[in-house]
């Protein structure tokens, strides 16, 4: 009994030690032991008669309603969650990607030369700045109310964020590894960095135009045909002046191709992941509004018809998800960059 009094004295000891990073058995149970916490006091707040609750029905429902057999055959085949999620995921990975394509790029640059930092600077900053829920109407005004607004939506939500952290990993690395690379004969290759340029112009022209066509169907009437082929060009060629203008200098000048872009690449995906689980979470501002199927238009109907329990556990579908896809991150994480964790991190 002695032993073990001192094995538990020592193990709560560890809680407070800083930084003592704990085992993934100890991280596993630590996050168990704050679900069952949750839980317990969750039974505690719902458990009994309706009347002698300590939260109502309809602001908390109780854990054997909210995870019914009831619940989750409605969620599934009523209320059709999986092709939900499944739309929601598709227009949080479209903008999300947009963002990442115009701003990893552009965030390295402009860390790479101060000046074109300062010129954006104004723009980040407002872009961080701005209440996100203040996106929503803007978007509606210039994109209207279908699928393209959504998109748009987790693109200017992100894309600001997504800036400032790829050029501030950037900015992170140490001015001495430049100096070994000018050093070492770094220089700029205008030849290579055209060559590659152009390839990526090439990628960025066919996911903009095959973008546009997804989002934007293509009229029958010959007149607006020809409109929306007129605006599938420009995004097309819009799309290739971008991926080029952006891709042109990365790989023309060796010392950002060769050390800062590696030397900041980790950084830059960490960030990344932890950007995805936000803008999943935007999604669902945009999906309350003159959404026909997806995560946040079932929550919204579920809240309408007063299903509070379908609510609750529709956001914990949710939490899953994202803390599935995360995981997933976090795994090419740790393939690509072992040498940033350590044992047990």
């Amino acid at each position: 009994m002695k032993a073990l009094a001192e094995r538990l004295l020592r193990h709560l000891r560890r809680w407070v030690t800083i930084r003592d990073r704990p085992c993934t058995a100890g991280a596993a149970g630590a996050a168990l032991l704050c679900i069952g916490i949750v839980l317990v006091v969750w039974y505690f707040l719902t458990a009994g008669k309706v009347e002698d609750r300590i939260v109502g029905p309809m602001t908390l429902p109780s854990l054997g309603d909210t995870f019914s057999i009831q619940s989750f055959r409605t969620l599934w085949y009523d209320e059709a969650v999986a092709r939900g999620a499944l739309a929601s995921l598709g227009r949080v990975l479209g903008g999300f990607l947009l963002g990442v394509a115009v701003a990893v790029p552009l965030g390295v640059l402009a860390a790479s030369f101060r000046r074109l930092y300062a010129f954006f600077n104004p723009l980040s900053i407002f872009g961080r700045s701005i209440p996100i829920a203040a996106l929503v109407p803007l978007t509606l005004i210039w994109f209207g109310l279908d699928e393209t607004q959504k998109v748009m939506f987790i693109f200017l939500a992100s894309v600001a964020f997504v800036f400032f952290d790829a050029a501030s990993a950037v900015d992170g690395v140490s001015d001495s590894y430049l100096d070994s690379a000018y050093t070492l004969g770094a220089r700029f290759v205008p030849g290579h960095g055209a060559l590659w340029g152009l390839i990526c112009g090439v990628g960025y022209a066919m996911v903009f135009g095959l973008a546009y066509a997804a989002l934007v169907g293509r009229p029958e009437e010959p007149d607006l045909a020809a409109a929306w082929y007129r605006t599938m060009a420009m995004a097309t060629g819009g799309g290739f002046a971008l991926g080029f203008l952006l891709w042109f200098p990365i790989f023309a000048f060796q010392a950002i191709r060769k050390v800062l872009l590696p030397l900041a690449m980790p950084d830059i995906v960490n960030s990344l992941r932890l950007l995805f689980g936000l803008a999943f979470g935007y999604i669902m501002l945009a999906e309350m509004i003159n959404a026909t199927f997806g995560l946040g238009s079932i929550i919204n109907m579920c809240q309408k018809r007063g299903h509070p329990e379908q609510v609750y556990l529709c956001l914990i579908l949710i939490t899953m998800l994202a803390f599935g896809i995360d995981r997933l991150i976090l795994m090419g994480q740790r393939w690509l960059f072992p040498y940033r964790f350590k044992e047990g991190a």
